[in-house]
């Protein structure tokens, strides 16, 4: 073969000489028409450097080809085994110059052939506000327990290290997995980051309708279960890259892409690895929804004396939405640490108030489905069981001959209340979008705006938001409610 290198053989101390005449052809595979390989032999090229030669496989039976819509490059020479590592990001939004982070990463090995090999994927804590939740569907609940990037950048940086990086819409994905790894504190001193990009080549091996990801899924019969989720589009960019490798047969044309990612010198990672822990959607919460009442315990002697309003006043304020975020219950183990409160005394309080809200319940003699379904969900928030419903709405119906008025107002009257003039603040991606709920501030005689000391209530998407108005409310004092939440209290307010 004129203008190739030639092959060369590396025996080991005792191989077999090979038969006489014979010598593998370039890029050597299996054909029916060459004699048998001597056994034990491995082939590769006189190019490649000693020791960092890698060993041919046969490559597997190749399904029908599609057509491409237009002729790709030719490509310069066979490569060695490298390998492909097939990335997907989540993001708080376009730009991390602008502070937007990873929500969440996939990472898919694909081998030389195109096979999957094997996968992980981890949503991560940015750190921040979660950004379009109803894009890829993220809540700040949902990263509250994930790992940061930078926990897991050393088993990012291992899988990326000698192998070529690809994505769909690479420059994208790299852009912000540079950022991160810079972050983290890898060293990155060649940037921007070179890797394989399925989008562009989608020119060159399909018919399709754009060369978004869903689009290039469909040309190429590949099923793309979730989009915008990190695992389901990673994995689909993988199928879609073995879509095009067995359209090159064995041949891929983009050389130059495969040289400068195999070649890039990655910083070595001298640290310990830590256990790489994975956060998967829907699993990051925390596991028991009363687990932070066992904190209330933590350092409070057995014996300690109830001061009972402090602990009930944040206590109204924190269910006043009908859910209890992670520095609301912070702030209750705060309180009850400062009123010497033990954990006893604070289930006691629990059951109490339970008891207050069976009475309000009961007080027109009927529970409804609504009225029933609020009581167990506060039970639940109270890290108490269901059958203390039960209990309390029996005894407020044997007790609302006695009741005493006042007993229940004592709970029920120091929620939130909102006058003419508050000023009222929005945070994350809204269910209404911002301008209609402005308008609607508007016309109730509210006052939409930024956050500041005077501030009346943050709405937010989500109360976990770790976002700089949610930090900044939680050092005002400033309550944090949902939407839902909030839309009952404009009704209530309009009514």
């Amino acid at each position: 073969m004129p203008g190739l290198p030639t092959p060369r053989f590396n025996p080991a101390p005792g191989w077999p000489v090979p038969p006489t005449g014979w010598s593998p052809p370039f890029g050597w595979t299996p054909d029916p028409s060459w004699p048998p390989a001597p056994a034990g032999w491995t082939f590769w090229l006189q190019e490649d450097p000693p020791g960092e030669a890698q060993p041919r496989t046969p490559a597997p039976p190749r399904p029908a080809r599609t057509r491409p819509s237009a002729k790709p490059p030719r490509p310069t020479r066979t490569q060695v085994a490298h390998g492909y590592t097939v990335i997907d990001v989540e993001t708080t939004g376009l730009s991390p110059r602008t502070g937007d982070r990873v929500v969440e990463i996939a990472v898919v090995y694909v081998s030389d052939d195109g096979a999957v090999q094997d996968r992980w994927s981890t949503l991560v804590n940015p750190q921040r506000d979660v950004g379009p939740t109803r894009i890829h569907g993220i809540t700040a609940t949902d990263v509250l327990g994930a790992p940061t990037f930078a926990e897991i950048a050393p088993y990012v940086l291992r899988a990326i290290n000698g192998r070529v990086v690809t994505a769909h819409n690479a420059a994208f994905d790299l852009r912000f997995l540079a950022h991160e790894l810079v972050r983290s504190g890898v060293p990155l001193e060649q940037l921007p980051l070179s890797g394989l990009c399925t989008m562009q080549w989608s020119k060159f091996y399909l018919q399709s309708a754009s060369r978004k990801l869903a689009d290039c899924c469909s040309a190429a019969d590949v099923v793309l279960t979730s989009a915008h989720s990190a695992g389901a589009d990673a994995l689909a960019t993988a199928q879609l890259l073995s879509h095009y490798l067995t359209s090159t047969e064995g041949a891929p044309p983009w050389s130059p892409t495969i040289e400068e990612c195999v070649s890039y010198a990655w910083p070595p990672y001298r640290g310990d690895f830590a256990e790489l822990r994975l956060a998967s959607r829907g699993t990051s919460q925390p596991a028991r929804e009363e687990r932070w009442l066992d904190l209330i315990v933590s350092g409070m002697p057995r014996a300690a004396e109830p001061r009972v309003e402090a602990y009930l006043s944040v206590l109204e304020m924190a269910l006043l939405d009908g859910f209890l975020a992670e520095h609301e219950k912070q702030a209750l183990v705060a309180v009850a640490h400062e009123q010497g409160l033990g954990r006893g005394d604070v289930m006691e309080i629990h059951s109490s108030y339970l008891g207050a809200l069976a009475q309000v319940a009961w007080a027109d003699g009927v529970v409804t489905d609504k009225e029933r379904a609020d009581l167990e969900l506060a039970a639940r928030l109270l890290g108490l069981p269901t059958q203390d419903v039960d209990r309390a709405l029996a005894s407020a119906r044997t007790s609302s001959s006695q009741h005493e008025p006042g007993a229940v107002e004592r709970f029920s009257t120091t929620g939130l209340t909102l006058a003419p003039g508050d000023r009222v603040c929005f945070t994350g991606d809204m269910r209404l979008g911002r301008a209609e709920w402005e308008q609607r501030v508007r016309a109730a005689g509210l006052v939409p705006g930024g956050l500041a000391r005077s501030t009346r209530i943050l709405v937010a998407a989500d109360p976990n938001s770790m976002s700089g108005k949610a930090a900044k409310a939680q050092s005002y004092g400033v309550p944090i409610i949902t939407e839902d939440a909030f839309e009952r209290l404009l009704a209530e307010q309009l009514a």
